[in-house]
């Protein structure tokens, strides 16, 4: 099976551990503080959005455009792993989906680059990759569709950035906040923070911020909903997070 590991992206800085910190397991018993979480780190280091990456164009080596990122699987320490996309429609041999570890990715201001070619298409079938748990969606149901649903089921402690986007975030058991929008990499894919847009203004207008946990016995994909560890006040005290301020690829 294919190696998976880092992105190759030239001139990135690494993540400084004022970061880092903010990853510790989601739910234990005492979670980072709001008032110790600072945007300035994110700011100051930047990194890669998930909605910009979910719409990244998948170019040759050459930098032709061959398809576009679909999706995005992470293992259990929240570190992408593969990125999924749909390739092929320009070689006149119908659009399919491929899995393409990480550490053969590079990132250029003009998309994601990646090493798929007509002639080695079938390496990167997205059936042979272990990180797709066979058991959800077969090869031969594969075979009869005509497009591979972007959120297809992956193995244990293995998930997809797109369980966790759109996802219903509660403060507390009941108090609804509103939606996951954005997630927010380091440049090397480490998930560090989500970004969640309140639905009425108790809690603010305009996005905010949050460290991300990670993948536990507290949120799990298919939970029905995100459930943030802090309290009303906490939440209502955190700023606005300006995505002008953020260093990305991909600015819309």
């Amino acid at each position: 099976m294919k190696p998976h590991g880092k992105a190759t992206v030239s001139s990135f800085a690494t993540l400084t551990s004022v970061v880092l910190a903010s990853t510790t397991a989601y739910g234990q018993e005492n979670p980072r503080p709001l008032d110790d979480w600072n945007y300035a780190a994110l700011y100051e280091q930047g990194g890669l959005r998930a909605e910009a990456l979910l719409d990244a164009k998948a170019m040759s080596a050459e930098g032709e455009a061959i398809g576009e990122v679909s999706n995005v699987i992470l293992n259990e320490e929240n570190k992408i792993v593969t990125l999924v996309a749909e390739v092929g429609g320009m070689w006149d041999s119908g659009d399919r989906h491929v899995s393409i570890p990480w550490d053969e990715v590079e990132l250029t201001e003009e998309g994601v680059r990646v090493p798929v070619r007509r002639d080695n298409i079938q390496e990167y079938d997205l059936f042979n990759d272990d990180y797709v748990d066979e058991a959800y969606l077969s090869k031969g149901e594969l075979e009869q569709t005509t497009q591979i649903e972007s959120d297809v089921m992956t193995g244990p402690r293995i998930w997809k950035i797109t369980d966790i986007t759109d996802e219903f975030v509660s403060v507390g058991k009941d108090t609804g906040l509103g939606y996951v929008t954005d997630a927010l990499f380091t440049r090397d894919g480490l998930l560090q923070a989500i970004v969640v847009e309140p639905s009425n203004s108790e809690f603010g207008n305009g996005p905010r911020a949050y460290p991300f946990y990670g993948y536990s016995d507290d949120w799990q994909p298919g939970s029905p909903k995100y459930e943030l560890p802090y309290s009303k006040q906490e939440i209502q005290d955190l700023p606005t997070f300006d995505y002008d301020q953020y260093d990305t690829l991909w600015n819309e």
